[in-house]
């Protein structure tokens, strides 16, 4: 409460009230000016106080207030009765006087003011406070008040606090002789509004009680919640003589409710069911995640249990470990795969359920929260079937951080380093590579970090399996979008030493076959020809077999072309399979126009066209060696061909996604066994000429161009084949 202005006083009675009443009035009556110096007293104040009249008049009534009043209320009760007009009309006011013998009595006084000669005096009637059986009652109730636990002062109608109990003291933490005197300003916090202190005095001066929540503030400063009853006391003409104010500090129930408001909206927003089941396993609080995976309306599932909405089976899974809490009183942690019957849903929960107690710390019932592992799960499948992928790759895989920590590696990249499993998370790329080697490897690692992919070739010694040559790639390992940038490094180490081993004996066999195979059919063919040339005429004049003798000259002669043929053929698969499959963008049209145009001129008796789109229109992607591929159908479509004058017809056509190019002649059409090797790379037993060797040519070089090839019969007689390859990644890039 706060000090408010004084109501106007009531009429005073007059002089002859005065003499006719009060010198009888068995109570004290005493009169004051306005210093507060006694100007009357009537005889009933020597047999109280045991002072003559007389002996009082001229001396301040203050002087009376007894030693044993707390310091700040006599002086307050001091301030007050040395300026009386303040007194009147504020109803009863509890004065502490001291008797003459040095006894205290306390009386309950009403002043009023009056008229008296040419001065206004202020006189009050002094009820003493009785000691009889009511006065037992009044300590009876202070000792309830002093033993209460609820903080409670008193103040007259002047807002003066009269008194405080200990539970004042204790909430507030001011002690009695700093409350008393004071008024309640002494708590505000600041925080209520004018309005509020208005309407509470409007309230309680109306004589009704006044109830609502207040912010105080603590004597060290803190501020706290308090419900405050503030209720006027009456004296017995039903005037407002006092006021008596409790409060009860609710400030740790306002952070608890604040608390409990703060976990409810946490617990309604997130989408993981979070339930409270009695005893029995009826749901007593749930959130509407449940309600949502459940598929029924919350409302609905009050006073329900796991079998109205899931399957009988795993219903009857949570009840078991629902029992098992209920029995142990301690937590329990399982998974289970609901499936929702209402929605349709599945989902895989990870749950962690505890026992919860009422108030009287009984045992009653528990609560679970359930957290959707569904995705996670599917997740560590996956994470698993690809573990299982790179530890049976018969590459050397690993990983490691931007530190050059492990992250991973698979079982051949332990295996080839010799390194156990457990141990591979405490090591660094500097323990498992030499210190030799180190800095290259460094350097390429640097590179992916930078966001770089790196491929390089090289070669290490292993103790058991000696050199061994690698195709290395480094990749970027992708932070997650939090992070961002690079997180690490992948690294793919292939083993191609027995590939290479391969490449070399086929460029060995290519030498042999070049110089050796070559060498020997070159001088088989110059013999041939000295044969047909000067010795024919010779060896038929002789024996008259000079023909015979050409004829075989000229069949050693063609034998040899087509071994020489053989020859060319089998270098060109050999450096077809030799170099890696790099494609890039080729324009296919302009590459058939240019082989048709040389074909023609070297077959001239072969009727051979071209049907190609302008240039730039049919680009594909395929490697450098998709021209001999095109050049050995043209070609093989003119030499194999039965007719005088062979007629081959040559188009090129397009589609978002493809080039096909169609060779198409009039010829025997191809045996059983090209076909297969043209569209399928089989039938190599039944390889025994040049011409199935230069369309294994065709084939290795459509599959490192990622191309394929279908042949087909043409009418009424013929071959087509037909040719596809795919457009490139990069439809701007000119070839």
């Amino acid at each position: 409460m706060s000090r408010d202005p004084v109501d106007e006083p009531p009429n005073p009675p007059d002089d002859g009230f005065l003499a006719s009443f009060v010198e009888g009035s068995a109570d004290p009556v005493i009169s004051l000016d306005a210093e507060g110096t006694v100007v009357y007293a009537n005889p009933a104040v020597e047999s109280t106080l045991g002072y003559a009249p007389e002996d009082l008049v001229g001396r301040r009534l203050s002087s009376l207030i007894p030693a044993t009043v707390v310091e700040k209320r006599a002086r307050s009760l001091r301030a007050r009765l040395e300026r009386p007009e303040r007194l009147v009309g504020q109803g009863d006011v509890t004065v502490p006087l001291a008797a003459a013998d040095g006894d205290e009595h306390t009386f309950s006084v009403r002043f009023h003011d009056h008229e008296s000669g040419d001065r206004r005096v202020y006189t009050g009637s002094f009820r003493e406070h009785s000691e009889g059986s009511g006065g037992r009652e009044l300590r009876t109730f202070r000792n309830l008040v002093e033993q209460a636990g609820h903080a409670i002062y008193v103040t007259d109608t002047d807002g003066t606090i009269e008194y405080v109990n200990p539970a004042f003291t204790e909430h507030t933490g001011y002690d009695a002789e700093e409350a008393v005197g004071e008024t309640p300003a002494i708590l505000n916090s600041g925080e209520m509004s004018e309005d509020y202190f208005a309407s509470l005095w409007e309230t309680i001066r109306a004589g009704e009680v006044w109830e609502e929540e207040i912010v105080d503030r603590r004597k060290d400063g803190e501020p706290y919640h308090a419900h405050q009853t503030i209720a006027p006391v009456l004296d017995e003409t039903g005037a407002v003589s006092r006021f008596v104010a409790i409060q009860t500090d609710v400030t740790e129930r306002k952070a608890a409710v604040g608390r409990l408001k703060q976990y409810r909206d946490i617990v309604e927003r997130l989408d993981e069911p979070i339930l409270l089941q009695n005893r029995d396993g009826e749901f007593e609080l749930l959130n509407e995640a449940v309600s949502e995976f459940a598929g029924v309306p919350r409302a609905e599932l009050y006073g329900t249990d796991e079998f109205a909405f899931m399957d009988p089976e795993t219903a009857a899974t949570i009840d078991e470990h629902r029992e098992e809490v209920l029995e142990t009183e301690e937590p329990a942690e399982y998974e289970v795969s609901p499936t929702f019957e209402p929605s349709g849903r599945e989902a895989t929960f990870s749950t962690r359920r505890y026992p919860y107690y009422d108030e009287d710390g009984e045992l009653a019932g528990t609560f679970a929260i359930c957290r959707d592992v569904t995705e996670i799960k599917a997740r560590e499948r996956e994470l698993e079937r690809f573990e299982h992928a790179i530890d049976g790759a018969t590459d050397l895989i690993a990983a490691v951080d931007r530190e050059g920590r492990f992250l991973f590696a698979n079982r051949q990249y332990r295996t080839y380093h010799g390194i156990d499993e457990a141990d591979v998370n405490g090591l660094t790329v500097g323990d498992v590579v030499d210190d030799e080697r180190y800095p290259e490897v460094k350097r390429h690692i640097d590179r992916a970090l930078r966001g770089e992919p790196v491929e390089y070739r090289t070669t290490r010694t292993h103790p058991d399996r000696g050199t061994r040559t690698f195709d290395v790639r480094y990749y970027p390992l992708e932070a997650t979008e939090e992070e961002g940038g690079v997180a690490g490094v992948v690294g793919v180490l292939r083993d191609v030493t027995d590939s290479e081993n391969r490449a070399t004996q086929l460029r060995v066999v290519d030498r042999v076959l070049q110089h050796n195979l070559r060498n020997a059919v070159t001088v088989i063919r110059g013999r041939a020809e000295q044969i047909v040339e000067r010795d024919a005429g010779r060896a038929a004049d002789i024996d008259g077999d000079g023909d015979d003798l050409a004829e075989a000259a000229s069949y050693i002669v063609s034998r040899a072309d087509e071994l020489l043929t053989t020859s060319e053929k089998a270098h060109h698969i050999t450096e077809v399979l030799g170099d890696p499959p790099n494609t890039e963008p080729v324009d296919v049209g302009r590459t058939v126009d240019r082989i048709v145009a040389a074909t023609a001129a070297e077959f001239p008796e072969a009727a051979i066209s071209a049907s190609t789109p302008a240039t730039g229109e049919a680009v594909a992607s395929a490697t450098e060696w998709i021209d001999r591929a095109i050049e050995e159908l043209i070609h093989n479509a003119v030499v194999h061909h039965d007719r005088d004058r062979p007629s081959v017809e040559v188009s090129v056509e397009t589609s978002p996604e493809t080039v096909t190019i169609s060779v198409v002649d009039d010829g025997p059409g191809l045996t059983g066994m090209n076909r297969d090797v043209l569209e399928t790379g089989r039938a190599v037993d039944a390889l025994y000429h040049g011409s199935g060797l230069g369309l294994w040519l065709v084939y290795w070089v459509l599959q490192q161009s990622g191309g394929s090839a279908t042949v087909a019969d043409a009418e009424p007689r013929g071959t087509v084949v037909t040719v596809t390859l795919p457009r490139p990644a990069d439809r701007t890039a000119a070839p």
